[in-house]
């Protein structure tokens, strides 16, 4: 990053006491229950405490729940919650709560890690028991950062399921909510534990917080500049640049943990789900370079994989090798090799500045190829409705989080995840035994590993475009003492 001597105009909001803070975006709902769509937002944790968080060193400690353990090689857990816990209701929060939550979240099945659940029972008011349907790598780091700290007596007291107000045990309370708008939190004065006790990535240390929905990259520059707003959280590359170097403001940059991916149908009626020749012309076609220059002014890196190379299990060798390095010749003689007819292919894409951007460069490079493509756009909720199924698009823009690579392939390519096969209507059952095979605690391999990394290449299942640094960015003259990173590499 870099820093600069203090602003010489003051902001409109200093010493107001309120840290606000834009992001790009929105929560639509303060409902507990979510689609993995959105769920490294920065406002989730301190709405929302949960069983275990990710550190700045990408492990995972304890928060609500003081520990774990298992005894039959990660099929079964024993969970034990701190005492005392209570919602600023107060209500106590017990074994029962977590039994509830995890057994709610099952029925609405919002997001696949839930199926990996066969059961959960309490033992007593402060422990519980989960058993797994897999001890696939990964799962309980990831049941345990989903499962968030909700009293059941507060939520079904709630007339909208927290739809517009919540109750929750953070040690923050919602002031103010306008749905896609804005969210003020205010530190309570009954927080069930000493604030210091808490993980230092989620400790609550400012009193006044408000966020605002910006998601027009240039106005988030221009909030950032007038005071509008103290700080701007994952800021859009193209502007975000023009604050590198500059006085009065300093430029967080971290690796982004999800990049960005094309992730090809795998409904039968799309041109691109049994054309294994027509997806590796797509991949060759293009030029990640120029998507790095005209995106992120550079500040970003390549993908070798089809997700981040934060990943825990991503191999460094997979740096040195051929990933459908751009090439139109190659693009041109895949493309003849395929049952390409000329159609107009579908990419479905958000309604973003950045991804509308993306979009536009894809269909430029796939047209420079001889490939026709046709934009599919919509805002999240939108997305979020069609994104499982595969008949509605032939390629979809997507970023996929997670803190293991089996976090991420049981999100997008196992064939039983969901009613519609993977999460791209694909029914491909050899990669499912690779994944199966892969992500048990003694399949964690590296030769295992490998093999469902060159199954994804080699058949261009999907393509790593790039990875964008996260850019935050903040006014010197807030008073930011110490910077500290989450899980999700924002400060």
């Amino acid at each position: 990053g870099s820093a600069g001597s203090a602003a010489s105009a003051a902001p409109a909001a200093q010493g107001d006491g309120i840290l606000t803070i834009a992001y790009g975006t929105a929560i639509d709902s303060l409902t507990p229950f979510r689609a993995n769509t959105g769920r490294d937002a920065p406002y989730l944790k301190q709405i929302f405490e949960a069983l275990a968080i990710l550190n700045s060193n990408h492990e995972l400690e304890p928060w609500v729940a003081k520990e774990w353990s298992t005894e039959d090689n990660g099929f079964t857990y024993t969970i034990t919650l701190h005492e005392g816990v209570k919602d600023s209701a107060g209500n106590p929060y017990t074994a029962e709560d977590v039994v509830w939550f995890i057994e709610e979240s099952k029925s609405r099945a919002l997001k696949p890690i839930w199926t990996k659940v066969d059961s959960i029972s309490k033992i007593d008011d402060t422990t519980v028991e989960i058993k797994l349907t897999s001890n696939i790598v990964g799962a309980i780091e990831t049941i345990l950062q989903d499962t968030y700290i909700v009293t059941k007596a507060a939520f079904e007291a709630s007339s909208d399921e927290f739809g517009t107000s919540c109750v929750t045990t953070s040690p923050y309370k919602v002031t103010e909510f306008t749905a896609s708008s804005t969210l003020s939190l205010e530190k309570r004065d009954d927080y069930w534990q000493d604030v210091s006790a808490m993980p230092e990535v989620a400790q609550a240390n400012v009193d006044k917080i408000n966020y605002v929905t910006i998601t027009e990259a240039s106005q988030m520059g221009i909030a950032l500049e007038t005071g509008t707003v103290d700080l701007v959280i994952n800021m859009d590359l193209s502007t975000g640049a023009q604050f590198v170097d500059r006085d009065g403001y300093t430029v967080d940059m971290t690796e982004g943990p999800q990049g960005w991916t094309l992730f090809f149908s795998g409904a039968d009626n799309s041109p691109c789900a049994n054309d294994v020749a027509l997806r590796q012309a797509i991949c060759y076609s293009i030029d990640q370079d120029g998507l790095l220059t005209g995106l992120c002014s550079g500040y970003g890196t390549h993908m070798w994989d089809a997700h981040s190379p934060l990943h825990i299990g991503f191999n460094e060798k997979w740096r040195d090798e051929d990933y459908y390095d751009y090439s139109v010749d190659k693009a041109k003689e895949k493309l003849a090799e395929s049952s390409y007819a000329g159609q107009s292919l579908k990419l479905l894409c958000s309604s973003s500045t950045f991804t509308q951007r993306l979009a536009q460069m894809l269909q430029s490079y796939l047209m420079e190829a001889g490939i026709n493509c046709e934009l599919l756009s919509g805002d999240m909720a939108y997305i979020t409705s069609v994104r499982l199924d595969g008949t509605k698009y032939d390629m979809f823009i997507n970023t996929i989080g997670g803190t293991y690579l089996p976090d991420a392939w049981s999100i997008r390519y196992d064939p039983k995840a969901y009613s519609t096969g993977d999460a791209t209507s694909r029914h491909d059952y050899e990669l499912g035994d690779l994944l199966y095979q892969c992500w048990t605690p003694e399949g964690w391999t590296e030769e295992n590993i490998d093999k469902v990394h060159y199954y994804l290449k080699d058949n261009a299942i999907a393509y790593g475009l790039l990875d964008p640094y996260n850019f935050c960015i903040w006014r010197n003259d807030i008073g930011v003492e110490n910077v500290v990173h989450g899980g999700f590499g924002y400060i």
